[in-house]
């Protein structure tokens, strides 16, 4: 992003203000599925200087995930106005001209992220507290009225079963395309598996699809925000519970890197009142585990076709990818 023309953009889209300055601009290190940008926004309106801090979100040119920046603007603003700890969406822009390419502006929040796989938070009482403040956001998410949210948009299941189908098949898909010809016989295992051991939800919820360890902002006083919601979608709630359960985002048996995975589905069980499907949890965990070596196959090429130079892109082939493969094997009893 450039200073310029975010300012003229934001001269453009803020009419009553004037003296408008974009300060500090900075791009914030990861976000590898998006470039996030940190800047000041100073400017006056009725007679009075006023300053907010902001966050912009913009299309890479290669990254982790092909998403569409208005479905993704369109969800953060409705969970914003649903209450959900998400930062205020401000402003979308599709046009490519503006800023080379889409992006959308929203409020920065306070706080750090416990950033990567295995991510651990210290001391303990501080990762009890997140654990508690990250599952009532799950279950707030989990039980929102997505009809009278007006969130059909996204794409309603016909069925209890069409989640598990629908989200294999995707993920399917996308291996198929992003393999670049190589031989992966886990990745094939574990998608052969999918499709034959298909799940059927007791209920569709909005599922966020990547609650996990580092997409959150916290501070020592506890949960500030749940961040990156473009992967969001209606769907088994047990989804969520199954990806942020995965081993890759915990921290020996911690989940996320929070508490041990048996406590921490018996305080999903108690936020809920639902009791945990093993048999689904299972299935999802393998999905997860399937649906991240694709998110990395995606970025690997990216990287090998010179779509983006980030560096986050050569770990997922050397550290990441082959976590996921040992994972898969030995769900799926291979090793």
């Amino acid at each position: 992003m450039d200073t310029l023309r975010l300012t003229a953009h934001l001269k453009h889209k803020m009419p009553q203000a004037t003296d408008v300055c974009v300060l500090n601009l900075v791009r914030i290190p990861g976000g590898s599925s998006r470039e996030t940008y940190s800047f000041d926004l100073e400017w006056t309106e009725s007679g009075a200087r006023k300053t907010r801090p902001m966050i912009g979100r913009r299309d890479p040119t290669g990254g982790l995930l092909k998403s569409e920046r208005e479905r993704e603007y369109k969800v953060v603003d409705a969970m914003y106005r649903a209450g959900v700890k998400i930062p205020e969406p401000l402003f979308l822009e599709l046009d490519s001209a503006v800023m080379e390419r889409p992006f959308f502006i929203m409020h920065r929040m306070p706080g750090r992220t416990a950033a990567g796989a295995a991510a651990a938070v210290e001391p303990e009482a501080l990762r009890r507290k997140l654990a508690d403040e990250f599952m009532t956001e799950m279950a707030r998410l989990h039980q929102l009225d997505w009809r009278a949210l007006g969130m059909e948009w996204l794409g309603a299941p016909n069925d209890l079963a069409e989640p598990a189908r629908t989200q294999t098949q995707h993920w399917l898909n996308l291996y198929q395309q992003d393999r670049m010809n190589e031989a992966w016989p886990i990745i094939d295992a574990a998608f052969a598996w999918l499709k034959a051991n298909p799940v059927v939800a007791d209920r569709i919820a909005i599922v966020h699809g990547d609650f996990r360890a580092g997409n959150y902002l916290f501070d020592d006083s506890g949960l500030i925000s749940m961040l990156d919601w473009e992967m969001t979608h209606l769907g088994d709630p047990l989804e969520d519970l199954g990806w942020s359960t995965m081993r890759l985002w915990g921290h020996g048996s911690l989940a996320g890197g929070l508490i041990d995975r048996e406590e921490y589905l018996a305080l999903y069980e108690q936020k809920t009142g639902a009791i945990v499907d093993r048999a689904r949890l299972f299935f999802y965990q393998v999905l997860g585990n399937a649906k991240m070596a694709v998110i990395c196959l995606t970025g690997i090429r990216a990287f090998a076709e010179g779509r983006t130079a980030d560096p986050t892109m050569v770990i997922l082939l050397n550290m990441v990818l082959p976590t996921l493969l040992e994972d898969l094997a030995a769900e799926l009893k291979l090793i």
